[in-house]
């Protein structure tokens, strides 16, 4: 029997509402003659009236395959799509019926568009439906109270003010909470990027209660900015970032209008380029100023009557090179436990051959790239100092003892100094609390420094150097050998695991950096990093490759 028999047997069934032997027919028939596009159709057609939507939808792709020009051949997978709910691939199906109908077929092309828009507009219901669903069960941050919503954002924005901006461009909803919480809006940073129209909203947002004031705008902007900013709640403003010039004019300006000492409620004061410290006493002369925290920045001339008025620091930082160093400010705030210097150079005062100050209170002392730097650690007496930081000076081994030899050092660091070994173990010797220990890139120091951390026996753990050692960083000292390091890793684990009591017992290496070091083999690496819990061996960066290629090129 001919395919076209078995065909035609076929179409009768299916006319006659017998699926199921329509569908025996159309297959025979395909066996018959694999190559023609109208038993495919008929037989998609079948396999649509039996509920068999995906066999019916691999017959029409063989329909479109066999006769792509037709527009029949699009039109049921659009049908059969739109049963699916695949809206986007009935639309696309549709679009091609359209687009390959003749002139002739122009009575078919209402029920394509109409087919079509049935898709479109289900397309778009799915979609509303599926944005419901996931603002019901992805977007739990939309059930939670707006009081709830506003102390996660306080946490982000303490952490970093520009959150505040960030936050608001998330959505309408955050952004309508965000513009209603003044706290969020209490740091103002002015630069030259429209500070007026900056001012402006960040006083209203915070409801003219702003905490901290970063100027960096140029001297144009300073007089309409400063003049918008009278209004302010200036008890509030609790920190003040600026240029000594600007705060001159912003304390004149405050004067005038009868504020002239709005900035004593201030804890943080960070002022640079102080070219005029004459004009800068005038601002800090009146009634006792509740400053904890004071930055100078550029270059700095101390004046001794600034200390008559500032007496509560907790904080000084120095970032840049001092004409003149005035040291009656250790004399006139007492209570000061941080002291960080960053400059070139400690400016000679009046007296050199002050007494020295007793700090009781002095925690830390950070000092980098800082020269004749003994005569202000030798103008002062840190008992109670836990932490030594000192980077790329030379300093006195007589005034490094001086400062960091004391039995309540936690913290020691020295980078890039010129160090002997016996100024070193003299001061390790004198401090049993010492827990973080960082030498780098200083030549001929470390080995004896590990062999003196590692005695072969002692009396008793008491008696141990630095038993509470755990951090240790000896990046970049190129002699550093491994048998230093190996000694000194297994040996402090055998003392750590002594039964002793627990004042004595001597604490477990806990972490140990020694990248730059050439020398360390590359065979003991896994035997160190079973050991240390935080172990580091870098030989050499890709910056510095990359520096050292260019150099041999």
């Amino acid at each position: 029997m001919t395919w076209k028999a078995t065909f035609d047997k076929g179409v009768a069934c299916f006319k006659h509402g017998d699926l199921e032997q329509a569908l025996a027919h159309m297959n025979q028939a395909a066996e018959l003659e694999s190559s023609n596009f109208i038993i495919y159709d008929s037989r998609a057609a079948v396999h649509e009236k039996l509920g068999n939507i995906k066999a019916a939808l691999r017959d029409s792709k063989r329909v479109i395959d066999l006769a792509p020009d037709r527009w029949q051949g699009y039109a049921r997978p659009a049908r059969l799509f739109n049963l699916l709910g695949k809206y986007g691939s009935a639309i696309k199906m549709a679009d091609h019926a359209l687009s390959h109908l003749r002139p002739e077929d122009g009575q078919r092309r209402a029920p394509l568009v109409e087919l079509r828009e049935k898709a479109v507009i289900a397309q778009a219901a799915a979609e509303k439906e599926r944005l419901s669903q996931v603002a019901q069960t992805s977007y739990l941050l939309g059930k939670l109270p707006v009081e709830t919503l506003v102390e996660i954002f306080t946490v982000l924005i303490d952490e970093d003010h520009t959150w505040a901006v960030k936050l608001s461009h998330v959505c309408g909803h955050w952004r309508r909470i965000l513009i209603n919480t003044s706290s969020a809006w209490q740091t103002l940073v002015l630069s030259s990027k429209h500070p007026l129209r900056k001012a402006k909203l960040w006083k209203q947002r915070a409801k003219n209660r702003i905490a901290h004031i970063s100027v960096t705008m140029s001297q144009l902007d300073r007089t309409t900015v400063f003049a918008e900013l009278q209004d302010l709640s200036w008890d509030d403003l609790s920190s003040l970032g600026i240029s000594g010039q600007s705060f001159v004019e912003l304390h004149h300006m405050l004067s005038d209008i009868s504020l002239p000492y709005k900035f004593s409620n201030l804890d943080e004061l960070t002022l640079f380029n102080c070219t005029s410290p004459d004009q800068l006493s005038c601002c800090l002369s009146g009634s006792k100023w509740k400053l904890r925290t004071l930055r100078l920045m550029g270059t700095i001339h101390m004046m001794d009557e600034w200390w008559q008025w500032i007496q509560q620091l907790k904080e000084l930082h120095l970032n840049g090179p001092v004409t003149r160093f005035s040291m009656l400010v250790f004399a006139a705030n007492p209570s000061l436990e941080r002291v960080v210097l960053n400059g070139t150079g400690i400016g000679h005062d009046r007296n050199d051959d002050v007494t020295p100050t007793s700090m009781d209170n002095l925690k830390s002392i950070e000092c980098r790239g800082v020269t004749d730097l003994y005569r202000l650690l030798r103008a002062i007496s840190a008992p109670s100092i836990t932490r030594f930081c000192v980077d790329a000076f030379t300093i006195p081994n007589e005034t490094l003892l001086h400062v960091a030899s004391r039995p309540s050092l936690v913290e020691l660091h020295i980078t890039n100094c010129s160090l002997s070994a016996s100024t070193l173990t003299t001061l390790l010797s004198s401090t049993p609390n010492l827990e973080t220990l960082q030498i780098n890139s200083i030549h001929a120091v470390v080995n004896e420094m590990f062999q003196f951390l590692t005695p072969k026996t002692v009396d008793s753990l008491h008696h141990l150097p630095c038993r509470a050692l755990k951090h240790v960083d000896v990046s970049r000292c190129s002699d550093l050998t491994t048998s230093s390091a190996y000694a000194f890793v297994k040996t402090r684990a055998q003392y750590a695991s002594e039964p002793v009591e627990s004042a004595e017992k001597c604490a477990v290496v806990v972490s140990l950096k020694v990248d730059g070091c050439p020398n360390i083999e590359p065979d003991m690496l896994p035997w160190f990093r079973s050991k240390v819990a935080q172990f580091s061996c870098i030989y050499i960066t890709k910056k510095d490759f990359k520096k050292s290629r260019g150099r041999l090129l």
